[in-house]
C-alpha cells in the first residue's frame, strides 16, 4: 500500500528540504442540497519528490493526519490519489461530506487550520483562520528560507457566492492566495470569509 502524506503539517519536512518547491490546495466544493466534497492536495516539484518522501517522518501519514474527519458520520467517503501535473508529483485525499452545516456545526481544527460553517439569514458564512504562530509548528531557519515560489490556495465553490474576503472568478467560487512566505515569515494569522447561499445566481 502506498504512503500518502498531510499538507500543513508537512510543510515541517518540506519547507526546511525544498523551500519554494511546494504548494498546497485546499478545495471545498458544497452542492445545492448541502452536501459536497472537501479535498486537500500537496504538490512537491516531481525533481525534489524522492528526496521529500525519503525525509518525511511516518507519523506525517494523510490517513492518519485525518482520521478524525474520517470517522465522521458525515463523511461518506474518503479517496487518496498521487498524480504529477505541472512538474509536480501530487499527494491528495478527497472527503465526500453528506452535509456540511452537521460536519461543521462546531469549529473544526486540522493542524493550525480552524474551519467553522454558521447560518445567517438564510445564507452560511464559511470562515478558515491559518494560525501558525499559535500552532506547533517550529521551522527553524524559516525567515532565511525563500519561499517565493510556495503558496496555499483555498477555494470554496458553491451554488452563489454572496460576499466574500477572497477573490471572486465566478457567481459560485470564491477563491484566496497565501503566500508561504506570509503564512510562515509574516507571523499573523490569516482570516478567510465568504458568506454562500444555497440557490444559484440567476
Amino acid at each position: 500500500m502506498k504512503k500518502r502524506f498531510p499538507l500543513i503539517l508537512l510543510a515541517v519536512g518540506i519547507l526546511i528540504l525544498l523551500s519554494g518547491c511546494v504548494n498546497l490546495v485546499q478545495e471545498v466544493s458544497i452542492n445545492e442540497d448541502g452536501s459536497g466534497m472537501l479535498r486537500f492536495a500537496l504538490g512537491v516539484e516531481t525533481a525534489s519528490y524522492a528526496q521529500f518522501r525519503e525525509r518525511i517522518p511516518e507519523e506525517y501519514q494523510l490517513e492518519n493526519f485525518f482520521a478524525a474527519f474520517s470517522q465522521d458520520e458525515n463523511i461518506t467517503a474518503v479517496e487518496q490519489d498521487q498524480y504529477i501535473a505541472g512538474g509536480r508529483t501530487w499527494d491528495s485525499i478527497e472527503l465526500q461530506v453528506a452535509d456540511f452545516t452537521q460536519l461543521f456545526a462546531e469549529e473544526r481544527r486540522i493542524g493550525p487550520i480552524t474551519i467553522a460553517l454558521d447560518q445567517e439569514d438564510g445564507n452560511y458564512i464559511f470562515s478558515q483562520i491559518i494560525d501558525i504562530p499559535s500552532s506547533n509548528l517550529q521551522i527553524p531557519g524559516v525567515n532565511l528560507m525563500d519561499l517565493s515560489g510556495a503558496g496555499d490556495t483555498v477555494r470554496l465553490m458553491a451554488p452563489q457566492i454572496v460576499n466574500t474576503t477572497g477573490f471572486q472568478p465566478a457567481a459560485g467560487v470564491s477563491e484566496w492566495e497565501v503566500p508561504l512566505s506570509e503564512l510562515l515569515q509574516g507571523g499573523e494569522m490569516i482570516y478567510l470569509q465568504a458568506e454562500y447561499a444555497l440557490e444559484p445566481f440567476e
